[in-house]
């Protein structure tokens, strides 16, 4: 046998080597976590929901675990960390920016409201899905990613307690220019007076346009501007990288 044979054979067998220890490395693509410490690897998980009994994962169609018993899992879906006590999908947030000290998840909630009169009766409830974002520092428990949550966890960077600081400061004034705005249309409105040449029609009072537009500026620019506890959150964690 010649020597570009031995070398083939050396390399097929090498590989078969690495894949093998990558393989005892490696229990598997995704894990829960249960609330007591404990890691379960599997290569296959799936979140069930049968009609009449309780949800559960799954694990390589094998293992079960009731969700109230988990605390963070990896899926094909994504990673997930618990946010409320529960056994449902929904006491669990998504991660979206993972970060080497923050990182932000979010839930889908459901709002219902009524959508009035309808053919089949009054009161007929609509749901409305909304968004509601957490953050985690250092792996720790979930937070609601608001003002007051992130002044403290951030509290040790300078430039990110700037950027919190604006966010109040523009908050305060996109507030009183909205406040005023309504103030004005109210007053336009009340001031508007039919027209003299068509009793069908109101003559509407330019008060009102100038309240609209002072409503509308808050919420364009905000449409236009990055969100600074966002940018707050993201100076944090690039300051940690440095």
């Amino acid at each position: 046998m010649n020597k570009s044979l031995y070398t083939l054979l050396a390399a097929i067998l090498l590989c078969f080597s690495l894949q093998a220890q990558d393989t005892q490395q490696r229990p598997g693509r995704y894990f829960v976590q249960l609330r007591n410490g404990e890691v379960v690897y599997a290569n296959k998980l799936q979140y069930k929901s049968p009609i009449f009994k309780q949800d559960f994962f799954l694990l390589d169609d094998s293992l079960k675990y009731s969700p109230e018993l988990v605390d963070v899992y990896q899926s094909d879906d994504g990673y997930f960390a618990r946010v409320a006590a529960g056994n449902r999908f929904d006491s669990f947030a998504k991660r979206i920016t993972e970060g080497p000290r923050i990182s932000k998840f979010y839930t889908t909630t459901f709002d219902y409201s009524s959508m009035g009169y309808s053919p089949y009766g009054y009161g007929m409830p609509r749901a409305n899905r909304r968004r509601i974002y957490f953050f985690s520092k250092d792996n720790g428990p979930l937070m609601t990613f608001n003002q007051d949550n992130l002044e403290q966890a951030l509290a040790d960077n300078a430039s990110s307690m700037l950027l919190l600081q604006r966010h109040k400061r523009e908050r305060f004034i996109y507030t009183a220019m909205g406040i005023a705005g309504a103030g004005l249309v109210t007053v336009g409105i009340l001031s508007s007076s039919q027209s003299t040449t068509n009793p069908n029609s109101f003559n509407i009072s330019p008060v009102v346009y100038g309240g609209a537009g002072l409503i509308a500026i808050p919420l364009v620019m905000q449409l236009f501007k990055k969100d600074k506890l966002t940018q707050a959150v993201e100076v944090y964690n690039y300051q940690i990288r440095q």
